[in-house]
């Protein structure tokens, strides 16, 4: 067994490997983080590598990478941003997240007989989608500021206040099944908690960032920051509810504190995120994907397989179908609504959060695990080749219009 700073070095550096290759392939970074976890997952390199007090030094940190992802989804949830067009952002981001949780749930449920809670996970994770890999490629693509664009960036901000609430649900949910609580005593604890979240919007949090912005100092800003993060989370926790969703209202709360205090330049909000993000998403939250990678077992997929299909057709069937309905119902065109279904259908991030949750409480199997990590993994490299794709083909082909105009205005002049 290696040491557990070598163990970090190795998830580290061949994570950065294989995700500037899935760079150059066009693929998301995520892809090469989880790739190299299933590398480093393979049963001899695992065992080799993993002793009981290194697996627990990983996992804490993969935990603390979730809570920073959380913290830093809350820091960017803009409840403003999708004000325009709200009509047809509610519509797609309604029907591309219903239709593969519901066929999920109900296929889960009837067709597998699995219990309500697991077909419940498994629907959510087959319904949430990572927009984050999409803007990547718009960006790449100079498409940002496009109609596509621009429905996918206010899409995707509807979208992740659904996923606030589906993980509000959720860790409910887990709460009640591991701890095997009432769910009057439930309520009595989430009562407790709306009462902590109003005290910290308007007294705890306003006098912390006032009082760590004294310096000017982004590190003591992000200092603050992070000591209201495992405040909050460790709160939530303590009363049956969960880290996780801690540190997602957290996050929103900081956000909303800074916005609503004269006395707090709004300028912090991104200084305090840009922190966050440094240090997350280049040291925790890659640890996290390739935990992911590493706690699904390879050995598995032959006889999931068929599973494993049906979990991508539903995921992608669900979602393009879901967002492709909502562009027509609104008037849009069905390239625009096609097009849009791919850029929202990739996974990577809460999902996998909320399976390895569900798999570390005892929920789910290994074997459901593995698929769902499987089929992430898929989904997020056949969206995005699509995607990328299909952007490059309505971007040639407006360009081609335009030379066609340009060269008739010439020939009439």
């Amino acid at each position: 067994m290696v040491s557990a700073l070598i163990l970090v070095f190795l998830a580290l550096s061949l994570g950065y490997i294989f995700s500037e290759i899935s760079k150059r392939l066009g693929l998301p970074r995520v892809v090469g983080q989880i790739f190299t976890g299933l590398i480093l997952g393979v049963p001899i390199i695992k065992d080799y590598l993993l002793g009981e007090e290194n697996l627990k030094i990983f996992s804490f940190l993969a935990n603390l990478g979730i809570i920073l992802l959380f913290y830093y989804v809350g820091l960017e949830t803009n409840f403003r941003a999708f004000t325009k067009n709200i009509k047809e952002l509610a519509l797609i981001s309604f029907f591309n997240t219903a239709i593969p949780l519901i066929l999920g749930i109900l296929i889960m449920k009837f067709v597998f007989g699995f219990t309500a809670l697991i077909s419940i996970i498994i629907g959510i994770c087959l319904a949430v989608s990572a927009q984050s890999v999409s803007l990547d490629i718009l960006e790449e693509m100079k498409a940002l500021k496009s109609r596509i664009g621009n429905l996918i960036i206010g899409a995707g901000a509807v979208d992740d206040i659904i996923e606030i609430v589906l993980v509000a649900v959720i860790f409910s949910l887990f709460q009640v099944a591991v701890s095997h609580q009432s769910l009057l005593q439930l309520l009595l604890e989430i009562l407790i908690f709306l009462v902590i979240i109003i005290a910290s919007r308007n007294w705890i949090i306003p006098y912390g960032l006032s009082y760590f912005d004294r310096e000017k100092s982004s590190t003591a800003r992000f200092t603050g920051s992070l000591l209201i993060v495992i405040l909050i989370a460790s709160l939530a926790e303590f009363l049956g509810l969960g880290l996780i969703l801690g540190a997602m209202i957290a996050g929103i709360i900081v956000r909303q504190t800074i916005f609503g205090e004269k006395k707090i330049p709004d300028w912090e909000e991104h200084d305090i995120a840009n922190s966050v993000h440094l240090f997350s998403f280049g040291f925790l939250i890659p640890l996290f994907f390739v935990w992911v990678g590493m706690n699904a077992d390879l050995t598995l997929i032959g006889s999931q397989i068929g599973f494993i299909l049906l979990l991508l057709v539903i995921s992608i069937v669900g979602t393009v179908g879901g967002s492709l309905i909502a562009v027509l119902l609104s008037g849009g065109q069905w390239r625009e609504g096609w097009i849009v279904g791919w850029g929202l259908t990739p996974k990577g991030d809460i999902e996998l959060v909320i399976a390895a949750l569900a798999l570390s409480s005892g929920i789910i199997s290994t074997g459901i695990f593995t698929s769902l990590v499987i089929t992430a993994f898929l989904t997020t490299v056949i969206s995005s080749i699509m995607f990328k794709k299909l952007l490059g083909k309505t971007k040639s082909k407006l360009k081609g219009k335009a030379k066609i105009i340009k060269d008739r205005s010439h020939s009439v002049s």
